[in-house]
Protein backbone atom coordinates (compact mmCIF):
# COMPACT_ATOMS: atom_id res chain seq x y z
CA UNK A 1 0.00 0.00 0.00
CA UNK A 2 0.64 3.90 -0.60
CA UNK A 3 2.00 5.67 2.77
CA UNK A 4 -1.18 7.09 3.74
CA UNK A 5 0.74 9.62 6.03
CA UNK A 6 1.44 10.60 9.46
CA UNK A 7 -2.21 11.39 11.18
CA UNK A 8 -2.73 12.21 14.67
CA UNK A 9 -3.08 8.83 16.57
CA UNK A 10 -6.49 9.31 19.30
CA UNK A 11 -6.37 6.61 21.88
CA UNK A 12 -9.98 6.02 23.08
CA UNK A 13 -10.84 8.05 26.38
CA UNK A 14 -11.95 5.83 29.78
CA UNK A 15 -15.45 7.71 30.53
CA UNK A 16 -18.03 6.59 32.62
CA UNK A 17 -20.38 6.13 29.35
CA UNK A 18 -17.56 3.93 27.55
CA UNK A 19 -18.83 0.91 30.16
CA UNK A 20 -22.18 -1.10 29.39
CA UNK A 21 -24.38 1.11 27.98
CA UNK A 22 -24.29 0.89 23.71
CA UNK A 23 -23.75 3.77 22.24
CA UNK A 24 -25.43 5.97 20.69
CA UNK A 25 -24.30 8.31 18.21
CA UNK A 26 -26.25 10.67 15.50
CA UNK A 27 -27.37 8.90 12.24
CA UNK A 28 -26.44 10.84 8.87
CA UNK A 29 -28.88 7.80 6.28
CA UNK A 30 -26.87 7.30 3.19
CA UNK A 31 -28.62 5.32 0.03
CA UNK A 32 -26.62 2.23 -0.42
CA UNK A 33 -26.68 2.64 -4.16
CA UNK A 34 -25.23 6.33 -3.84
CA UNK A 35 -21.94 4.69 -2.21
CA UNK A 36 -19.13 2.84 -3.71
CA UNK A 37 -18.04 -0.38 -2.39
CA UNK A 38 -15.94 -2.55 -3.38
CA UNK A 39 -15.16 -6.82 -2.33
CA UNK A 40 -11.78 -8.13 -1.52
CA UNK A 41 -11.77 -11.89 -1.99
CA UNK A 42 -8.08 -13.46 -0.73
CA UNK A 43 -8.05 -16.85 -1.95
CA UNK A 44 -5.70 -19.88 -1.58
CA UNK A 45 -6.93 -23.17 -3.26
CA UNK A 46 -10.54 -21.83 -3.87
CA UNK A 47 -13.53 -24.37 -4.38
CA UNK A 48 -16.82 -24.38 -5.42
CA UNK A 49 -18.32 -21.92 -2.62
CA UNK A 50 -15.61 -19.54 -3.35
CA UNK A 51 -16.86 -19.40 -6.97
CA UNK A 52 -20.58 -19.36 -5.28
CA UNK A 53 -19.71 -15.84 -2.95
CA UNK A 54 -18.53 -14.73 -6.46
CA UNK A 55 -21.74 -15.08 -8.03
CA UNK A 56 -23.76 -14.03 -5.67
CA UNK A 57 -22.09 -10.68 -4.57
CA UNK A 58 -22.38 -10.01 -8.09
CA UNK A 59 -26.06 -11.03 -7.96
CA UNK A 60 -27.16 -9.02 -5.69
CA UNK A 61 -25.03 -5.82 -5.33
CA UNK A 62 -25.62 -4.58 -9.00
CA UNK A 63 -22.87 -1.72 -8.30
CA UNK A 64 -19.95 -3.61 -6.42
CA UNK A 65 -17.02 -4.49 -7.62
CA UNK A 66 -14.98 -7.64 -6.93
CA UNK A 67 -11.60 -7.97 -6.62
CA UNK A 68 -10.44 -11.95 -6.23
CA UNK A 69 -6.77 -12.39 -4.92
CA UNK A 70 -5.11 -15.29 -5.82
CA UNK A 71 -2.10 -15.77 -3.09
CA UNK A 72 -0.53 -18.49 -5.14
CA UNK A 73 -3.07 -21.29 -5.26
CA UNK A 74 -0.53 -24.74 -4.94
CA UNK A 75 -0.91 -25.93 -8.31
CA UNK A 76 -1.11 -29.50 -7.28
CA UNK A 77 -4.90 -28.42 -6.85
CA UNK A 78 -6.87 -28.38 -9.70
CA UNK A 79 -8.48 -24.49 -10.12
CA UNK A 80 -8.37 -23.48 -13.76
CA UNK A 81 -12.10 -23.85 -13.97
CA UNK A 82 -12.26 -21.59 -11.36
CA UNK A 83 -9.99 -18.75 -12.51
CA UNK A 84 -11.76 -19.19 -15.68
CA UNK A 85 -15.03 -18.59 -14.84
CA UNK A 86 -13.82 -15.40 -12.56
CA UNK A 87 -11.71 -14.36 -15.41
CA UNK A 88 -14.92 -14.79 -17.40
CA UNK A 89 -17.05 -12.30 -15.73
CA UNK A 90 -17.43 -9.12 -16.98
CA UNK A 91 -17.18 -5.51 -16.13
CA UNK A 92 -16.99 -6.18 -12.37
CA UNK A 93 -14.43 -8.09 -11.20
CA UNK A 94 -10.44 -8.16 -11.53
CA UNK A 95 -8.43 -10.88 -10.75
CA UNK A 96 -5.16 -10.39 -9.31
CA UNK A 97 -2.12 -12.94 -8.81
CA UNK A 98 0.04 -12.11 -5.77
CA UNK A 99 3.92 -12.90 -7.44
CA UNK A 100 4.20 -15.17 -3.96
CA UNK A 101 2.38 -16.36 -1.29
CA UNK A 102 2.26 -13.54 0.60
CA UNK A 103 -0.41 -14.44 3.73
CA UNK A 104 -4.03 -13.33 4.13
CA UNK A 105 -2.85 -9.55 5.19
CA UNK A 106 -0.43 -8.85 2.82
CA UNK A 107 -3.05 -10.38 -0.22
CA UNK A 108 -5.75 -7.42 1.33
CA UNK A 109 -3.30 -5.05 1.08
CA UNK A 110 -2.08 -6.25 -2.59
CA UNK A 111 -5.74 -5.53 -4.27
CA UNK A 112 -5.72 -1.88 -1.72
CA UNK A 113 -2.77 -1.03 -3.77
CA UNK A 114 -4.40 -1.89 -6.52
CA UNK A 115 -7.62 -0.05 -6.25
CA UNK A 116 -5.65 3.16 -5.10
CA UNK A 117 -3.37 2.48 -8.48
CA UNK A 118 -6.06 1.85 -11.19
CA UNK A 119 -9.53 3.24 -9.77
CA UNK A 120 -10.56 6.67 -10.76
CA UNK A 121 -12.59 7.14 -7.60
CA UNK A 122 -11.50 5.77 -4.01
CA UNK A 123 -14.56 3.30 -3.07
CA UNK A 124 -16.22 4.67 0.07
CA UNK A 125 -16.10 0.81 1.52
CA UNK A 126 -13.82 -2.08 1.62
CA UNK A 127 -15.30 -5.56 2.51
CA UNK A 128 -13.38 -8.07 2.93
CA UNK A 129 -14.51 -11.83 2.99
CA UNK A 130 -12.89 -15.45 3.60
CA UNK A 131 -13.04 -17.77 0.30
CA UNK A 132 -15.37 -19.55 2.42
CA UNK A 133 -18.49 -17.41 3.29
CA UNK A 134 -21.96 -17.86 2.25
CA UNK A 135 -24.09 -14.81 2.52
CA UNK A 136 -27.67 -13.90 2.65
CA UNK A 137 -29.40 -11.34 -0.19
CA UNK A 138 -29.28 -8.50 2.19
CA UNK A 139 -25.75 -8.95 4.04
CA UNK A 140 -23.67 -6.39 2.17
CA UNK A 141 -26.31 -3.78 1.87
CA UNK A 142 -27.06 -3.94 5.31
CA UNK A 143 -23.57 -3.86 6.37
CA UNK A 144 -22.41 -0.89 3.92
CA UNK A 145 -25.66 1.17 5.59
CA UNK A 146 -24.85 -0.27 9.28
CA UNK A 147 -21.45 1.20 8.59
CA UNK A 148 -21.93 4.47 6.73
CA UNK A 149 -25.05 5.45 8.57
CA UNK A 150 -22.83 6.75 11.37
CA UNK A 151 -19.46 9.11 10.92
CA UNK A 152 -18.07 7.58 13.87
CA UNK A 153 -17.65 4.12 12.62
CA UNK A 154 -14.52 2.60 11.20
CA UNK A 155 -15.40 -0.81 10.72
CA UNK A 156 -18.51 -2.93 10.72
CA UNK A 157 -18.93 -6.78 11.11
CA UNK A 158 -21.13 -9.42 10.12
CA UNK A 159 -23.40 -11.62 12.59
CA UNK A 160 -21.13 -15.17 12.04
CA UNK A 161 -23.00 -18.39 12.28
CA UNK A 162 -21.35 -21.95 11.35
CA UNK A 163 -22.27 -23.35 7.49
CA UNK A 164 -21.11 -27.19 8.23
CA UNK A 165 -23.28 -27.07 11.78
CA UNK A 166 -24.87 -30.66 11.07
CA UNK A 167 -21.57 -32.37 9.86
CA UNK A 168 -20.06 -33.49 13.30
CA UNK A 169 -20.22 -33.16 17.18
CA UNK A 170 -17.17 -30.93 16.82
CA UNK A 171 -19.56 -28.24 13.89
CA UNK A 172 -22.09 -28.53 16.01
CA UNK A 173 -19.74 -27.52 19.97
CA UNK A 174 -18.78 -24.74 17.58
CA UNK A 175 -22.01 -24.01 16.37
CA UNK A 176 -23.18 -23.10 19.96
CA UNK A 177 -19.56 -21.15 20.56
CA UNK A 178 -20.39 -18.56 17.96
CA UNK A 179 -23.88 -18.40 18.78
CA UNK A 180 -22.09 -16.76 21.89
CA UNK A 181 -19.64 -14.83 20.26
CA UNK A 182 -22.22 -12.61 18.10
CA UNK A 183 -23.73 -12.06 22.03
CA UNK A 184 -20.77 -10.96 23.09
CA UNK A 185 -20.04 -8.64 20.47
CA UNK A 186 -23.62 -7.17 20.93
CA UNK A 187 -22.99 -6.40 24.56
CA UNK A 188 -19.81 -5.11 23.55
CA UNK A 189 -20.84 -1.94 21.93
CA UNK A 190 -20.90 -0.72 25.64
CA UNK A 191 -17.35 -1.01 26.07
CA UNK A 192 -14.67 1.63 24.66
CA UNK A 193 -15.16 2.19 21.10
CA UNK A 194 -16.62 -1.27 21.03
CA UNK A 195 -16.09 -4.87 20.38
CA UNK A 196 -12.78 -6.52 20.46
CA UNK A 197 -12.54 -7.57 17.30
CA UNK A 198 -13.83 -7.25 13.83
CA UNK A 199 -13.72 -10.79 12.48
CA UNK A 200 -11.96 -11.94 9.06
CA UNK A 201 -14.95 -13.97 7.45
CA UNK A 202 -16.44 -10.49 6.83
CA UNK A 203 -15.99 -7.15 7.41
CA UNK A 204 -16.76 -3.97 5.89
CA UNK A 205 -14.25 -0.86 6.60
CA UNK A 206 -14.66 3.09 5.98
CA UNK A 207 -11.99 3.16 3.11
CA UNK A 208 -11.10 6.59 4.85
CA UNK A 209 -10.47 4.75 8.37
CA UNK A 210 -8.69 1.46 6.32
CA UNK A 211 -6.26 4.23 4.66
CA UNK A 212 -5.08 5.98 7.63
CA UNK A 213 -4.08 3.09 9.85
CA UNK A 214 -2.15 1.92 6.71
CA UNK A 215 -3.89 -1.51 5.66
CA UNK A 216 -3.83 -4.47 7.23
CA UNK A 217 -0.42 -5.37 9.02
CA UNK A 218 1.56 -8.04 7.11
CA UNK A 219 2.53 -11.54 8.54
CA UNK A 220 -0.05 -11.00 11.55
CA UNK A 221 -1.18 -14.31 12.83
CA UNK A 222 -4.87 -12.48 13.42
CA UNK A 223 -4.86 -9.34 11.07
CA UNK A 224 -8.32 -9.04 11.87
CA UNK A 225 -7.65 -8.28 15.37
CA UNK A 226 -5.03 -6.27 14.63
CA UNK A 227 -6.63 -4.01 12.32
CA UNK A 228 -9.44 -3.42 15.07
CA UNK A 229 -6.96 -2.26 17.67
CA UNK A 230 -5.53 0.06 15.19
CA UNK A 231 -8.77 1.20 14.19
CA UNK A 232 -9.57 2.14 18.00
CA UNK A 233 -6.22 3.48 18.66
CA UNK A 234 -7.27 6.09 16.21
CA UNK A 235 -10.21 6.83 17.77
CA UNK A 236 -12.98 5.26 15.46
CA UNK A 237 -15.72 3.24 16.79
CA UNK A 238 -16.56 -0.72 14.96
CA UNK A 239 -19.85 -2.20 15.65
CA UNK A 240 -20.91 -5.65 14.61
CA UNK A 241 -24.49 -5.54 12.20
CA UNK A 242 -26.28 -8.30 13.94
CA UNK A 243 -29.08 -8.21 10.81
CA UNK A 244 -26.24 -9.17 8.21
CA UNK A 245 -25.97 -12.82 8.53
CA UNK A 246 -23.03 -14.51 7.37
CA UNK A 247 -21.93 -18.22 7.12
CA UNK A 248 -18.65 -19.34 7.23
CA UNK A 249 -16.66 -22.93 7.31
CA UNK A 250 -15.64 -24.08 10.57
CA UNK A 251 -12.64 -27.20 11.04
CA UNK A 252 -14.56 -30.59 11.13
CA UNK A 253 -11.40 -32.62 13.35
CA UNK A 254 -9.93 -31.91 16.20
CA UNK A 255 -6.35 -31.21 14.79
CA UNK A 256 -7.72 -28.44 12.69
CA UNK A 257 -9.71 -26.85 15.60
CA UNK A 258 -6.64 -27.24 17.66
CA UNK A 259 -4.57 -25.24 15.02
CA UNK A 260 -6.72 -22.84 14.57
CA UNK A 261 -7.41 -21.96 18.12
CA UNK A 262 -3.41 -21.84 19.37
CA UNK A 263 -3.69 -19.59 16.27
CA UNK A 264 -6.39 -17.30 17.77
CA UNK A 265 -4.98 -17.43 21.35
CA UNK A 266 -1.40 -16.60 20.99
CA UNK A 267 -2.10 -14.34 18.18
CA UNK A 268 -4.47 -12.63 20.27
CA UNK A 269 -1.77 -12.33 23.07
CA UNK A 270 0.69 -10.85 20.73
CA UNK A 271 -1.79 -8.40 19.26
CA UNK A 272 -2.14 -7.22 23.83
CA UNK A 273 1.31 -7.27 24.26
CA UNK A 274 1.69 -4.68 20.87
CA UNK A 275 -1.12 -2.51 21.84
CA UNK A 276 -0.30 1.14 22.66
CA UNK A 277 -3.69 1.87 24.18
CA UNK A 278 -4.43 -0.75 26.63
CA UNK A 279 -7.85 1.08 26.11
CA UNK A 280 -8.02 -0.98 22.71
CA UNK A 281 -8.26 -3.88 24.15
CA UNK A 282 -9.25 -3.71 27.44
CA UNK A 283 -11.80 -6.61 27.14
CA UNK A 284 -8.78 -9.03 26.78
CA UNK A 285 -7.19 -7.53 29.00
CA UNK A 286 -9.45 -8.02 31.43
CA UNK A 287 -10.16 -11.52 30.55
CA UNK A 288 -6.62 -12.21 30.91
CA UNK A 289 -6.55 -10.57 34.62
CA UNK A 290 -9.40 -12.37 35.56
CA UNK A 291 -8.21 -16.28 34.38
CA UNK A 292 -4.75 -15.42 35.11
CA UNK A 293 -5.70 -14.40 38.62
CA UNK A 294 -8.14 -17.48 38.97
CA UNK A 295 -4.96 -19.99 38.21
CA UNK A 296 -2.85 -18.37 40.22
CA UNK A 297 -5.71 -19.05 43.38
CA UNK A 298 -6.26 -23.05 42.12
CA UNK A 299 -1.99 -22.79 41.95
CA UNK A 300 -1.79 -21.65 45.91
CA UNK A 301 -4.79 -23.84 46.74
CA UNK A 302 -3.01 -26.50 45.33
CA UNK A 303 0.79 -26.45 46.37
CA UNK A 304 -0.67 -25.26 50.24
CA UNK A 305 -2.52 -28.30 50.29
CA UNK A 306 -2.51 -29.84 53.97
CA UNK A 307 0.18 -27.03 55.36
CA UNK A 308 -2.57 -24.98 57.01
CA UNK A 309 -0.74 -22.11 54.85
CA UNK A 310 -4.78 -20.85 53.21
CA UNK A 311 -7.19 -20.10 55.14
CA UNK A 312 -10.30 -22.01 54.54
CA UNK A 313 -12.42 -19.01 53.33
CA UNK A 314 -9.91 -18.88 50.52
CA UNK A 315 -11.15 -22.36 49.32
CA UNK A 316 -14.31 -21.39 49.89
CA UNK A 317 -14.02 -18.09 47.60
CA UNK A 318 -12.67 -19.76 45.01
CA UNK A 319 -15.35 -23.00 44.54
CA UNK A 320 -18.08 -20.39 45.14
CA UNK A 321 -16.67 -18.15 42.72
CA UNK A 322 -16.84 -21.08 40.28
CA UNK A 323 -20.06 -22.61 40.93
CA UNK A 324 -21.35 -18.82 40.68
CA UNK A 325 -19.55 -18.61 37.28
CA UNK A 326 -20.90 -21.70 35.69
CA UNK A 327 -24.50 -20.87 36.56
CA UNK A 328 -24.40 -17.96 35.37
CA UNK A 329 -22.90 -18.79 31.95
CA UNK A 330 -25.47 -22.12 31.64
CA UNK A 331 -28.07 -19.94 32.32
CA UNK A 332 -27.48 -17.57 29.87
CA UNK A 333 -26.45 -20.29 27.40
CA UNK A 334 -30.05 -21.66 28.01
CA UNK A 335 -31.30 -17.79 26.88
CA UNK A 336 -29.12 -17.18 23.95
CA UNK A 337 -30.67 -20.67 22.18
CA UNK A 338 -33.84 -18.20 21.58
CA UNK A 339 -31.66 -16.43 19.33
CA UNK A 340 -30.52 -19.40 17.31
CA UNK A 341 -32.16 -19.83 13.64
CA UNK A 342 -30.61 -23.40 13.07
CA UNK A 343 -31.07 -24.95 16.14
CA UNK A 344 -32.28 -28.44 16.14
CA UNK A 345 -32.85 -30.89 18.88
CA UNK A 346 -29.24 -32.53 18.75
CA UNK A 347 -28.45 -28.60 19.71
CA UNK A 348 -30.92 -28.43 22.23
CA UNK A 349 -29.16 -31.97 23.87
CA UNK A 350 -25.77 -31.06 23.92
CA UNK A 351 -26.65 -27.10 25.51
CA UNK A 352 -28.75 -28.91 28.19
CA UNK A 353 -26.42 -31.57 28.84
CA UNK A 354 -23.10 -29.53 29.67
CA UNK A 355 -20.63 -32.15 29.59
CA UNK A 356 -19.58 -31.67 25.71
CA UNK A 357 -19.69 -27.95 26.12
CA UNK A 358 -17.83 -29.01 29.63
CA UNK A 359 -14.93 -30.75 27.62
CA UNK A 360 -15.02 -28.43 24.60
CA UNK A 361 -14.22 -25.67 26.90
CA UNK A 362 -11.37 -27.41 28.74
CA UNK A 363 -9.69 -28.08 25.56
CA UNK A 364 -9.98 -23.88 24.64
CA UNK A 365 -8.25 -23.36 28.14
CA UNK A 366 -5.25 -25.28 27.51
CA UNK A 367 -4.84 -23.94 23.97
CA UNK A 368 -4.63 -20.46 25.56
CA UNK A 369 -2.66 -22.07 28.78
CA UNK A 370 -0.30 -23.51 25.81
CA UNK A 371 -0.13 -19.73 24.04
CA UNK A 372 1.18 -18.30 27.48
CA UNK A 373 4.11 -20.82 28.06
CA UNK A 374 5.03 -19.83 24.18
CA UNK A 375 4.62 -16.35 24.41
CA UNK A 376 6.96 -16.26 27.46
CA UNK A 377 9.15 -18.70 25.50
CA UNK A 378 9.46 -16.31 22.59
CA UNK A 379 10.21 -13.26 24.56
CA UNK A 380 12.63 -14.59 26.61
CA UNK A 381 14.58 -16.11 23.28
CA UNK A 382 14.64 -13.54 20.86
CA UNK A 383 17.81 -11.56 23.28
CA UNK A 384 19.64 -14.60 22.34
CA UNK A 385 18.11 -15.74 19.11
CA UNK A 386 18.18 -19.33 17.99
CA UNK A 387 20.68 -21.80 19.41
CA UNK A 388 20.61 -25.29 19.65
CA UNK A 389 18.05 -25.46 23.00
CA UNK A 390 16.16 -22.96 21.44
CA UNK A 391 15.67 -24.52 18.60
CA UNK A 392 14.38 -27.97 19.95
CA UNK A 393 12.10 -26.17 22.14
CA UNK A 394 10.17 -23.80 18.78
CA UNK A 395 10.01 -27.77 16.58
CA UNK A 396 8.23 -29.02 19.81
CA UNK A 397 6.06 -26.29 20.20
CA UNK A 398 5.78 -26.55 16.23
CA UNK A 399 4.76 -29.74 16.58
CA UNK A 400 2.07 -28.93 19.21
CA UNK A 401 0.72 -26.19 17.15
CA UNK A 402 2.19 -23.19 18.22
CA UNK A 403 4.42 -20.91 15.51
CA UNK A 404 5.01 -17.43 15.62
CA UNK A 405 4.50 -17.32 11.87
CA UNK A 406 3.42 -20.10 9.85
CA UNK A 407 0.09 -19.09 8.14
CA UNK A 408 -0.83 -19.03 4.25
CA UNK A 409 -3.79 -16.89 2.99
CA UNK A 410 -5.97 -20.19 3.67
CA UNK A 411 -3.89 -23.04 2.86
CA UNK A 412 -6.35 -25.45 3.56
CA UNK A 413 -9.87 -25.27 5.63
CA UNK A 414 -9.03 -26.43 8.35
CA UNK A 415 -6.63 -23.53 9.78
Amino acid sequence: MKDPGTALRTYPRLAPGNFFVPRRFARVPRRYEELGVCAIIPTHAPDALTLRLVLDLLRWNEKLHVLVVDDCSPRERDNTHFFKKVAAIPNRVTLLRTPENRLKASALNFALTHIQEHFTHLPDVVVTLDDDVVIAQETVQVLVRGLMDSPHLGAVCSQCRVYNKNENLLTRLQGLEYLGFNAIRLADEGFINGPLVMHGMLAAFRAEALLAVGGFAEGHLIEDYEITMRLKERGWHVRSVQEAPAWTRVPSTLRGLWRQRTRWSYGGITVVSAARSPLSVFQDILGHTLFLSMLALIGVLFFSRGEGHVPPYLAELVITIALVQLGISYAFQLWLMRLYKEKDVLDWLLRLSLVPEFAYSYLMTFALLGSYVFHFFVVCKRPRGRRGLAVAIENLFRTLGYAERQWGTRATHTI
